[in-house]
């Protein structure tokens, strides 16, 4: 088996996931099995997810965090968001806020909106790294700029950021849905 198999079963995963019946879950998560031994970005990220949520396989936060973790080794921009957010709450993973922090601000540089907003939470707080505020109100203007909901209403209600990450990571077969690196 080589890396053109492992797109081959993540390909034939995506599909029965995309037809989803109850009866195919087993074989999708085989599927996401070969490919991620290969390190598939898309099938190490999917099947973290089943692994968090438990869908065909016991739930499982620190088989999800690490294979978020490999995912975002592999460039998986989503994993590492999923993955910093997991470490920020200690979900699988020991809590860890600097990592966190981290973890954010990759995914920041990359221009994911959602992280520069965690990033500038984490900066207003001092959750990983030193209170700015200045920081934190240019993040917040940046991904106010884009249209963020959470920014727009955090501005227009005077009110500071929330102080946790989101409670939910990404679902199952994010990337079909137009997210992903």
């Amino acid at each position: 088996m080589n890396a053109n198999d492992a797109e081959t079963y993540y390909r034939r995963a995506q599909k029965l996931a995309s037809v989803y019946r109850e009866r195919d879950v087993m074989r999708i998560v085989a599927l996401l099995e070969e490919a991620a031994a290969f390190e598939h970005a898309d099938a190490l990220f999917e099947l973290g997810t089943w692994y968090h949520y438990g869908i065909g396989v016991a739930r499982d936060d620190a088989r999800a965090a690490a294979l978020w973790a490999r995912a975002s080794d592999a460039g998986r921009r989503d994993a590492t968001f999923n993955l910093a957010i997991a470490t920020e709450r200690g979900i699988g993973v020991p809590r860890d806020a600097a990592r966190a922090y981290a973890l954010y601000e990759r995914c920041a540089i990359a221009g994911d909106v959602n992280a520069i907003y965690e990033a500038g939470r984490c900066k207003y707080y001092g959750l990983g790294t030193p209170v700015d505020r200045a920081g934190a109100a240019g993040d917040f203007e940046r991904v106010r700029a884009y249209g963020h909901a959470e920014a727009a209403c955090d501005a227009a209600e005077g009110d500071a950021p929330r102080r946790m990450p989101r409670p939910n990571v990404a679902g199952p077969f994010h990337a079909t849905r137009g997210g992903g690196s």
